[in-house]
This record gives C-alpha cells, structure tokens and sequence, in this order.
C-alpha cells in the first residue's frame, strides 16, 4: 500500500512527524491500533487501525462513542506509517496538519473477516483490546468508493455495537471522561512500544524539600487585549466558577477561595473526593464549577443549586503547587502540570475531580474556538514560568465577552408587572483614590425568584445615602433604594461608554469569594516583550486597528479591518474567520465547480458586481477551470479548499455561486435546483408549505430531495442526480416539474418570471438549471445588511422559527457546532438517476391535457 501522498504533504526536515518506512510483520503477531487527539484547524480525534503494513486511517471529528446511538462522521484520510502510531508532539505552523497530536489511546484490534475485504466492501467489524476503548465496533462506509485520484474524500460512520463495553448518556463520553495521553503508559495490550519521540520541553527545576505551609497566595491572571504568539504559551479553558485551592494531609482535605475563606463546608463531596487521592500532602490549585444534565456550566446554577435540577459539582485541577513534602511552585508550569496529571489522570473515581486540558501555542486560534462554543474565554500561561502567587503577566484572561465584578450600591422600583426591584445600580472603586464611582444600572438577567431573593437581602442593607462619589440626580434619582456597598455582582454587558457607563448590562450572579472593596474596573493589557515582570516572548500581536496584513491559512489578508458587513459590523477578518470555521461544511459544495463570485470593494452597502472569469492579478489560491464559451473556452474561477475561501475576502468577494455541474463533466449536471422565490405579499409559512409540496411531488415519482435557506427570500430544493444528460435535457425536466406544479397548484406557484405574474404567488424558478446558470453556494454568504448565509436544513427542521434570512455568518458556526451529524449527512451517497419514465412525465400530462 503507497505512502506517497502521506509523504508528499510533509517536509521531514521540518516536521517531527516520522518519513515512511517499511514495517515486516512477524506471523502471528497481533494487530496494533491507534488513537490520536488532534489539535489542527479543527480538534479532531485520528484513528488507525494497522492493515498490511500501514496504517489505515479515520478523521472523527467528534471522537469515539460509547453509546451504540451515536454514529460518529469517520473521514478516511491517507494511509500513514505504522511509526506514526506512537507519535506525539507537536507539528511546526505551516506544516500539514500543524498543531498539538496527543496519543490518546493504543491497543490491539482484532479484525471479525478478512479486513482488506471489509475495506474494499465498505463494512467493518473489529473488536478493540485498548486502554481506553474495548468490545465490539464497526465501521461503515456512506456511498460508494471514492475515485482513485484521491481527490474526494469518503465518509464512514464509526459505530460501538452493544455490548458489556457499551455505555449510555454521560458514561458514554469517553473522550470527555478519559482525556489523558496514553504515551507514558506500559502497552499492556500492545506487543509494540509506543515510545514517545523527543520533544523540546522547557528546562526542568526541582522542587524544593519544605514543610507544607498552612496557606498560599493565589496566582491570578492579567486581563489582556490580543492572545500571545509562540510556543511558549498554553492555553486553557477559562471555567465559569469559584477558584479553589485545595489543602491535602493525612487523608483530609479543605477547600480556600482565592480570599483564602475556608468554604470546605460548602462542598463536602468535592473534599471527600480530593481526599481519597492518592497523595500523603499536596496543594493543588483548581476551580469548583456547576455542570448541567448537558455538559454545559452555569454559574447561576452553581450559586442555587436548589433552582436547578440535576446540577452535579465538580472541580477542574489545573496546577499543583505542592506534593509529598515539596515545593514544586518554583517548577516549570508544564512539569507541575505532568505531575498533577499523574495526580488526576483526567478524571478520579468519583468523577468530580477533572483534570484541565491544554493546548500549547495557536493561543488566538483556541480562543477563537473557545468563543464560537460559547464559553467565558481562556486562560494563556507561560510554559516554563513559575507560580508567582500574585497577579502578574505570565497568566493572562481573554474574555469572550465583556463581564467583570460590580459593587451593588443601589436598585430602583419595578415597574409594570415586575415584581421585587426594577434594576441594580453599580459601581467600581476607583484605583487611584479608592472611591466608588457610579457605573450604570442592570436591568436584565433576573427570574421572578432571583428578585424576591436579592430584594430579601437589599433590606438589610438599605441606607439614607448613596454610596457613589457620583451618584445618579434629579430624574435619574426618582424611586431609587441606596445600599450600603457589601454585595458583589458579576455582569455580563456590551461596552464601556467613554463616560464609565456600562451599556447593556445583564445580571450574572453573586460573587461571596470576592470583597466589594476590592472591585475596580478591569483594564486589558497588551503584552509586551521585557515588560515588568512579563517573561519574554518571541513577539506579540500587535492591536488589530494597527495591523496593515494578517495571514489566514497562508493567505495574506491586507486592512483585515476593513468593515463589509452591517448590522453587525463585520471585517474582513471575521469573515475569513468565518470561512475557516464552515471550511469542511462548505468546501464539498463548491469544490471542482466554476464559481461566479459577487464582488463588492466597499462592502455590502456600496456597489457590486458579478464576476466569472479569473482575469489577471487574481490570488493564485483561487484556481483556474476551462469551461466551454461561445465556439471557444473561457478561464473561470473555481475554489477547491480553505486557502481559496480566505483568498475571495481579499478580494471583496461576498457571495459564492457554483455551477450545478463538476470538474470533468461540465456539461452534464449532477444537481437540479428548484429556486423557490416568493413575491413580496407571500408569508413565509406559505413558501414553507410550497417547498414541502415541489419535495412531496418528487418524493412520489421516486427522487429525493434536500432544502436550503437561499440567504434571501426564500428556499432552495436541491435533487442530486447522477451527471448523465446533457443541460437542455436537465433544464426541459425541471421546467415541466415548475409547470406542473403551476398548474396544479395556481394559487400558490407560477413559472413564470414577469413580475406581473407573480403577485402572492412563490415563482419556481427553473432557470438555475441551464448551462453556465448558478445558484448561491450552500453556507455562502449574502451582501445583504445582517450578514445572512445558504444554510442547509433537515426537512424536519424546515417550517419553525427559523426563515430564508435566519442564519448569519455570526450564528452559524454555533449552529453547526451544536448538530450532531450534518442536515445533509447523506446528498454525496445519493445517487438517483433521471430516467426515461421521469424525463417524460410532465411533459406527456402537458400533451394530453
């Protein structure tokens, strides 16, 4: 079996990653499998299975299952060599799959037929022997073989089978539960050594032989505006909850916050846990968060446990300061990181205790990621510093959003039907002077329960005065209640005015682990080379208003703050963001098509204009495809990967629209598209009813179709077809189907495009599905105001709130991050044919009517 394209993609004299080399199997041996955590564009698990020689190898984007329900996306990839099994380390930026590998787990695998016969066939079945995963699996192949050009890639489904080894709900998470790496651990059920290659670590300092102090000072973070570049940071998730240092001895444990208040009381399950650890002494550093049914972390919830249900506490370790009787704060933050996973391997046995991952280097890469998911932000640490025990820069606080700490100094009446109080007023204390200064109100983020409770502790503190140096006068004044400044809030909210009003404030939760005289308005700060008390980077980011370029997937990306969108404002920037995001949804839909791309130099609300053929000076990312035009041919544009998408930003482009025919077979479509396009007067659950009837009619004579929003108006209904008929015929089929269902249906279609003919009716337009017609690209965006994009859908999905506009280039990578498999899972695998009996049964109903 070739390596060559495994060799190919890499420069071995730059990556660590090992070259190709022949592996001779001695008879009887076991066959070895492989797991691997990847840190790349997108964190993605590797599978491997040994055949022949090499390593047969899966992508999985959401990792392995234990749950026989779940049927993981497994994307087969390259063959790779056996080596690279027990590799594990990091590869260099701008290599092929540049980022973190973690080995994530190892074993044998134990083939149920002959395994070269399962692959050819498409179908699977193995049993795994390892230290994470065991029992029975499959996987299956979606549609047929790929071509052997390697161009496309196939789609398998990796599948647990039910079995002792199955598991349900959270137990059935196992990537979550068993993060760890399996690289230091003996190859129990391996007969290889899966020895981990040399890495270049920080230099290792020994702890230090002391007695265990009674307390330490917390180590805090600096609030910072951009992410740090280098290997010499990690990133970790920052957690939504109560900092925690945890005091180990003699097989009891306590619990300080980070104001060194003893709140062991307050979670006795989290002591019992840290104390059955297996450890005489330690102090471990971590945070006590809330987790939902979901996974997700609420702090709300972590403050009123008895508002929610099924609330489970739990705490993430993220460093040890500590351990049997040595003080390890002056150790490398990386080595005090491997001891504490030595300590917590990623969970105990109670499952409350969780190790904190990381990801070394690409810091504005994992913050990206982190915001798009939803989360507060992340922490980004110094690898090799030691634990100060005080703020500093070598821990620095990006925040996904504004939100920080106000003192409550005040609340004002409800109003209407509100019940308990109308809003807080806040402040923050003055950093030079110590004076509390007024910063607005919070009106937002409150339940009818959470008033009556805040109101029952405002009474207590009410007072004649306010507490502000510059409390609100006059009107402003009118029905407000002055406290005395005790009580912290935490609030989430847009912006600062130049004034030191917060806008748009929303109530978070108390915060008891913090002092209201503490409290002061948080600064980001840029990290800066050789700054006071700042370890030394090889450089920083500089503030994004100054940058002139930046570079996406090796695409330079010039005035990356030039603003295309509104409402809200969008860059350049973001919206290369954006297309890295969506990469491996939307590439499939465009690759090998010639492209019209809708150009607009000043953003969607200046001028535009359409343009097909590549002219000169365009990116080389965006590729050249010949395409018949007039007696000759004519060079159109056409993007086949993620480089290319970033290359359209950098030139203005807004909106991609694709031929319905490949690379290869330009003149017979593999696709028909009906464009269900209403007038003005038409609601959209009428254009909802409309695409269920054009997929109802196809359903019945024998096609499948599949449903997009169009960005715009309305919807678009997509059949993919094997590409076998030349366009006139495509275009005459789908013109009967638009005029049957005028005819059929005149109330609600016309297929006819004159204006006049179209009042409260929905057009289908046929048009789409002539040669060197297009149609808007699934997830492309539209140069409309709000940024809306082409997003696929489930027939099931279609007709709730979401409309032809819904989706934007802001919400849809949530969206697909939330999904569990893609709406259109298996359009590739559909391969439907327009037959004689088809092609000719509008047509024979029109000559007969």
């Amino acid at each position: 079996m070739s390596l060559a394209r495994y060799r190919a993609k890499r420069d071995f004299k730059i990556t660590p990653e090992p070259p190709p080399a022949p592996v001779v199997r001695r008879a009887g041996k076991t066959l070895s499998y492989f797991i691997q955590r990847h840190h790349a564009r997108a964190l993605h698990y590797d599978f491997r299975l040994e055949v022949g020689g090499v390593l047969k190898s899966w992508a999985v984007p959401k990792g392995p299952s234990l749950d026989p329900h779940d049927k993981r996306l497994a994307v087969h990839v390259e063959d790779h060599p056996y080596d690279y099994g027990s590799f594990e380390g990091r590869i260099p930026a701008h290599q092929y799959g540049a980022g973190e590998v973690v080995l994530w787990d190892r074993g044998e695998w134990l083939p149920l037929g002959d395994p070269v016969a399962g692959l050819k066939k498409g179908h699977l079945e193995f049993e795994l022997r390892g230290a994470k995963l065991n029992g029975r699996w499959n996987l299956v192949r979606m549609g047929k073989p790929a071509d052997k050009d390697g161009k496309a890639k196939e789609n398998w489904l990796l599948i647990k089978e039910k079995d002792d080894a199955a598991r349900e709900g959270k137990q059935a998470d196992i990537t979550g539960l068993r993060p760890e790496s399996v690289a230091d651990a003996p190859a129990e059920t391996s007969e290889k050594s899966a020895e981990k290659p040399a890495t270049s670590a920080p230099k290792k300092r020994k702890g230090r032989r002391a007695a265990m102090p009674d307390k330490v000072d917390v180590q805090l973070a600096t609030l910072a505006e951009h992410a740090p570049e280098g290997d010499e940071w990690l990133s970790e998730m920052k957690f939504d909850g109560y900092r925690g240092l945890c005091r180990i001895e003699g097989g009891k444990a306590r619990i300080f916050t980070r104001e060194q208040l003893d709140w062991s009381k307050r979670w006795p399950q989290l002591t019992q846990a840290l104390a059955a650890l297996k450890v005489d002494e330690a102090w471990i550093d971590g945070e006590v968060v809330a987790l939902l049914d979901d996974g997700s972390i609420s702090f709300e919830a972590l403050q009123d446990q008895a508002g929610y249900d099924g609330v489970t506490l739990a705490m993430y370790v993220f460093d040890l300061l500590w351990l049997n009787g040595e003080d390890l704060r002056d150790m490398p933050l990386l080595e005090r990181k491997r001891l504490l996973r030595e300590v917590v391997p990623g969970v105990d046995d109670s499952g409350l205790i969780r190790f904190s991952e990381h990801i070394v280097g690409d810091a504005a890469e994992v913050y990206r990621h982190a915001c798009l998911h939803g989360v507060e932000g992340t922490v980004v640490k110094r690898v090799d510093a030691a634990y100060a025990g005080r703020r500093d820069r070598s821990w620095l606080k990006l925040k996904c959003s504004l939100r920080q700490e106000f003192v409550i100094a005040g609340y004002t009446d409800p109003a209407g039907s509100r019940v308990g109080f109308g809003a807080l007023l806040v402040g923050v204390h003055d950093a030079g002077t110590g004076e509390l200064r007024y910063a607005g109100r919070v009106g937002t983020g409150f339940d009818d329960r959470k008033l009556a409770q805040l109101l029952k502790r405002f009474k207590t503190l009410e007072r004649d005065e306010p507490a502000f140096v510059d409390p609100p006068r006059g009107r402003l004044a009118h029905g407000v209640h002055w406290l005395a400044p005790k009580m912290v809030a935490e609030v989430k909210f847009a912006q600062w005015t130049k004034s030191g009003i917060l806008r748009h404030g929303a109530f978070v939760a108390l915060r008891e682990d913090k002092k209201a005289e503490e409290i002061v308005r948080e600064g980001a700060k840029v990290v800066k080379a050789g700054a006071k008390d700042a370890p030394k980077t090889k450089g920083t980011r500089k503030p994004a208003a100054s940058s002139a370029s930046e570079t996406f997937e090796g695409m330079r990306l010039t005035h990356p703050d030039k603003l295309l969108f509104t409402d809200p404002d969008l860059t350049k920037r973001d919206l290369a963001h954006y297309y890295v995001a969506v990469a491996d949804w939307l590439l499939p839909h465009v690759q090998r098509r010639p492209m019209t791309m809708v150009r607009c130099p000043e953003g969607s609300v200046g001028k535009c204009f359409f343009q097909r053929h590549i002219g000169q000076g365009a990116p080389a990312a965006v590729e050249k495809i010949e395409v018949p035009e007039g007696e000759g041919s004519a060079d159109y544009m056409m993007v086949n990967d993620v480089a290319g998408l970033v290359a359209t930003v950098q030139m203005g482009v807004l909106e991609l629209h694709t031929w319905g025919s490949r690379e290869g077979k330009l003149m017979q479509p593999d696709r028909v598209t009906f464009d269900l396009d209403p007038a003005p007067d038409v609601p959209w659950n009428k254009v909802v009813d409309g695409a269920r009837l054009v997929h109802g009619l196809l359903n019945e004579i024998g096609l499948r179709s599949f449903v997009k929003t169009s960005g715009g108006k309305g919807l678009h209904v997509v059949v993919p077809i094997v590409p076998e008929h030349d366009w006139d015929i495509v275009k005459e089929w789908s013109r009967s189907v638009a005029e049957h269902m005028a005819q059929v249906l005149p109330d609600y279609f016309t297929a006819k495009m004159a204006k006049a003919a179209r009042h409260g009716k929905i057009f289908i337009d046929y048009l789409r599905n002539a040669a060197g017609a297009t149609t808007v690209a699934a997830y492309s965006p539209r140069a409309r105001l709000g940024a809306p994009v082409s997003v696929p859908l489930t027939w099931d999905e279609l007709g709730g709130k979401s409309r032809a506009d819904s989706f934007t280039v802001v919400t849809v990578p949530k969206r697909l991050d939330s999904l569990k498999r893609d709406p259109w899972h298996d359009y590739a695998g559909t391969k439907q044919r327009l037959t004689k009996k088809i092609l000719s049964l509008f047509n024979t109903e029109k000559e007969s009517s």
